[in-house]
Order: structure tokens, then sequence, then C-alpha cells
């Protein structure tokens, strides 16, 4: 297929602020900054030794009004912020693409050069550009002064920002696809205006604000929402939108991922498995993990089915948890409970801090089935870690007939109930690297503190 290549000057990536303080210091000595005249410094070996050589990328830190509109009054950064910001581009961008699509892509596609601002950009619609992607072969950075690495949302933000304006110049080379600037028409021409409120632009299918503002800045958004954000707030903000706008939203992801692996040869699963990595390694970033959903009360359950779901013959079972569920067994067979057999169950979180045994037991020949309920409370440990307490808050008669059958099967289940109350969990999500890079935050399991090959898990299903 022959791409029709249109070419996008000049694109940023601007975000709007209720109140701009526009009394930021620029004051700065521009006498240091001379291109003529300037001593090298230790942080121009680091740029060369760790970007410029093994990737052919420049960064520019010393002021040069050209590379930004020269009407706009903006500083230099400051030179102790060099570093954060580069290390920020190599590991939260460069190394994840060559990780991810290999040196060729790198060389191919990467912008070659970085250009550093220490102040913000202001417009007069009372926005900041956060970056700008201009000329396909560079990107650039403001308010780099105000970089803060050890704060994993300031770090979030800014790799947002690199990812979009990357983006664009993908869209640069490789056309954005046709079928994605039909998926939504809602275009704004101010996308500031009051009218494009937050909750309109999620009704109508947009992943934000901004976002309306035409599809090359949608397409974008789209990318940089999936890759820093995540999967898991991608499927719980399309899943609070209506339910045209859910369709097409999941649409738009759809053809993006389409468009990496097409044109460009990239599992965009793995890509955004390799920017969380990163996210969570190096910045700790907690915003993403499977603890931070159950806090959120985002996690719906987790569905297990140790006899029939396919998972655990494709991906296999923790053999010390298969000897609970073989006690669970052997339980039931014990007990004269009128043939009975243990099935399929879910760890349904009805809150942020109350977990439910969910669990069926069909008769002996299978033709009815059964559901008993167990209530536990979740506490969450200082070390990450969560704890289950069982609780029998008494309740019965009419609708809560699943709690009396608990009582009454309870003996058979004792062993899996024992395996909750008696132990200490980390929840994690499982990692795609086991179970594809297709299933990236579709199984979430529960390990047991300090034993590595004990744990269970399942499909999760969001709220």
């Amino acid at each position: 297929m022959k791409n029709i290549i249109y070419s996008i000057l000049g694109l940023s990536f601007v975000i709007s602020f209720s109140s701009c303080n526009k009394e930021e210091n620029l004051n700065v000595d521009m006498s240091s900054y001379n291109y003529d005249d300037f001593e090298k410094l230790p942080i121009d070996d680091y740029i060369y030794n760790n970007l410029t050589k093994p990737f052919n990328v420049e960064v520019v830190y010393r002021f040069d009004r050209s590379h930004t509109d020269i009407g706009k009054n903006i500083s230099p950064p400051k030179i102790e912020q060099v570093q954060p910001a580069v290390d920020m581009v190599l590991d939260g961008f460069i190394r994840v693409y060559d990780k991810v699509a290999g040196p060729t892509f790198i060389k191919t596609y990467t912008p070659k050069q970085f250009v550093l601002f220490g102040s913000h950009a202001y417009n007069s619609n009372g926005t900041v550009t956060l970056g700008t992607a201009d000329g396909g072969r560079r990107v650039v950075l403001y308010d780099i002064n105000n970089i803060n690495p050890n704060s994993s949302a300031d770090i979030s933000r800014r790799l947002q920002t690199i990812h979009h304006e990357f983006t664009h110049i993908l869209n640069q080379i490789v056309a954005i696809p046709s079928s994605f600037r039909t998926v939504t028409t809602d275009y704004v021409a101010d996308w500031t205006a009051s009218s494009n409120t937050a909750e309109e632009a999620q009704a109508l299918g947009f992943i934000s604000q901004y976002s309306r503002s035409s599809f090359p800045e949608d397409f974008a958004e789209t990318v940089a929402h999936l890759l820093i954000k995540g999967q898991v707030y991608y499927d719980l903000y399309a899943s609070g939108s209506t339910e045209d706008g859910s369709a097409k939203l999941k649409l738009k992801q759809s053809i993006v991922e389409d468009y990496f692996k097409q044109f460009l040869n990239i599992d965009f699963k793995e890509l955004q498995y390799e920017v969380h990595k990163v996210l969570v390694e190096q910045y700790a970033d907690e915003s993403q993990l499977f603890i931070t959903a159950l806090k959120n009360n985002n996690i719906e359950s987790i569905g297990v089915d140790m006899d029939g779901g396919s998972e655990y013959s494709i991906y296999g079972k923790s053999a010390a948890f298969d000897q609970v569920w073989q006690e669970v067994k052997q339980s039931f067979a014990s007990t004269q409970n009128g043939g009975f057999k243990p099935g399929k169950f879910s760890i349904v979180f009805q809150s942020s801090t109350r977990m439910q045994i969910q669990a069926e037991f069909p008769n002996s020949s299978g033709s009815t089935t059964y559901l008993s309920w167990y209530d536990f409370d979740l506490t969450y440990n200082s070390d990450g870690t969560v704890s289950f307490k069982y609780i029998d808050e008494g309740k019965t008669g009419t609708g809560n007939v699943p709690y009396d059958n608990g009582r009454f099967i309870k003996e058979g289940w004792q062993p899996l109930l024992d395996y909750f109350q008696n132990n200490i969990f980390t929840p994690e999500w499982v990692s795609p690297e086991i179970v594809g890079f297709g299933n990236l935050m579709k199984f979430g399991g529960l390990n047991v503190e300090g034993e590595v090959d004990n744990y269970i898990y399942g499909p999760v299903t969001l709220k």
C-alpha cells in the first residue's frame, strides 16, 4: 500500500491552566550561554557518551532563540537540570523504542535533536506549551528548570509530552490512517472553550479535551495516554464514557495498535509494557500497579476456574495453590452434604476494603449449580502487601441465600478460606512476558509473601 505523506510543521502539545502565574523569573546571565564563547562542561560529555554517540541524538541546552517563538520571553535551563532531562529522554523514550523496535528504527525515525528551554512558553489563550515537534527531526521541551526526577507525576507528564510529540514526527513520515479520521468528527476550533468540558470530550469518544482540537492531536493524545497513563486507565476511561463514546475510544486504540504494527513493525502492547516498567522501576510510579487499582476500587473481580480455565493449561498453575485445590476437593468428598463438588469461583472486590469469595458448587450430576458467598475484610499493609480476615455478619434469609449456602457447604471450602485467612499476599498483574503482550493487564493475581511459587491468578474484570 502506498503511503500518503503530509506535512505537519510546528505541531505542539499544550496544557491549559485555570490559573497561570506569569511572574516567572526570566532574569538569566546569558553570557554563559553564548555559543561562540563557552566552557565545555561535564554535562556535554554525558550527553555525547549517552545520547549522541550511541543514538546520534543531539541535545541543545545553550540558549538559541531560533529554536522557539522569537516573540516569547523564554529562558535557558539551569545546568543542573539538564542531566535529569537527558535521563528522562534516554530512559523513558529512546531506550524503550530501542528495545522494542531496534536500532534501525532509532536511526530512521527518532528525532535527532532535543532542544531544552528552562521556562514555560505561555500562550495568549491561557495555556502553556509543554513541547513542540517540527521538521520531523526536532523536539523542543519547555519548563526544564522545574523538572523533578523524584516526582513520578512530574516525569510522567513530561514523558507524555515527549511521546505525544514523537507521534507527530511518525505521522509526518507515515500518514495517520484515514479510518482514524472518521471515528470522531466533533473537532472544535477552540479546544479551550468553556463548552468543551472534560465530560463532553469523554462522552464523545475523545481521550482528552485537547484531543478535540484536530485529528492529528487526537491520534497523538491517544498514543501518549495509552503509553503513559496505561491500559487500565484507558479502559476505565472508556467504560466511563457513553456507549457510543466507549466504542469509539476502543476503535481508536485498535487503529493505533494496527498503525504501529503494520507500518512500523512494533507491537504496541510491548511498547506499553516497557514504558510501564521504566515508570515503575526508575521513577517509582505506582499509578498503574494492581494494588493501586484495588485501593481506587477499580477492580471488580479475579476469576478462577482451576479445572476448566484454559489459561492454566496454557500458562501453568502454582503447584502450591493446586495442592490447596486438591485439599478442597478431598474436603468436599469427605463431607456428608449430598455429593456436591467444588466449581469455579471469583475473588470479588466489593469495595477497596471488602473482598468476597463467590464460589460455585454443582451437585454430583452437574444438573444444578449453587452459589456460596464468604466475606473478608481487606487490609493494606505498609510494605505493599494485603491481608484478608474472614467475617460472618450473620446475613440470612431472603436475598441472602448464597450466605446460607456458604454456611451449609463451608466445611468443603474451608481449605480455600484458610488459604486467604492465613497468608499475606502481594497483588500483582501477571506479567505479559508470561501471558503474552496481548493480555497486558488482563490477568491479575495474589502472590503469597516470601513464596514465589505460591500464587493464585485469573482474568480480571474492571469496574
